[in-house]
């Protein structure tokens, strides 16, 4: 995977991501922000909430019981200390009463294998480079597990 990031005008981004693009902006409430679009870390958010639709959705269908129904709601909090970040996150999965309980504990088991819920349970390396616009490199920092 492999998306392209471009200013949108303030402190707006264009997203490119395939043969999609998206915008992302800020609340009217941030300096800056025109509320042209969500913001990165509301994507994110939801990110994780429709990766786990998704599998849930074909946890369902696999086993020949219609997905339609299936809702996931999210609801997130953000922390500033000890970094800014999202401190609690909150999936809330609904499905049809009569969906007995073997298929809501593989429901459950197969929402956690979604690579989104993964990746926040077990945080990736994340490499940071900064160039300059003549592709000389200027800075390079480190992380491990997003620090």
């Amino acid at each position: 995977m492999k998306a392209t990031i471009e200013s949108a005008g303030k402190v707006a981004s264009r997203v490119r991501l395939g043969n999609h693009e998206l915008l992302f902006d800020q609340p009217a409430s941030v300096r800056g922000g025109e509320d042209r679009g969500p913001s990165p870390l509301d994507v994110l958010v939801a990110s994780v909430a429709a990766c786990a639709h998704y599998y849930g959705a074909a946890f369902l269908s696999a086993r020949g019981i219609d997905p339609s129904p299936l809702i996931v709601e999210v609801e997130a909090e953000k922390e500033r200390v000890p970094i800014a970040r999202i401190g609690r996150l909150s999936l809330k999965v609904r499905v049809p009463a009569q969906l007995d309980e073997p298929h809501r504990t593989g429901l459950m088991r197969a929402i956690k294998a979604c690579p989104a819920y993964g990746t926040l349970v077990r945080p990736p390396s994340i490499e940071i480079t900064v160039d300059a616009s003549d592709g000389n490199r200027h800075e390079e920092a480190r992380a491990a597990g997003g620090e």
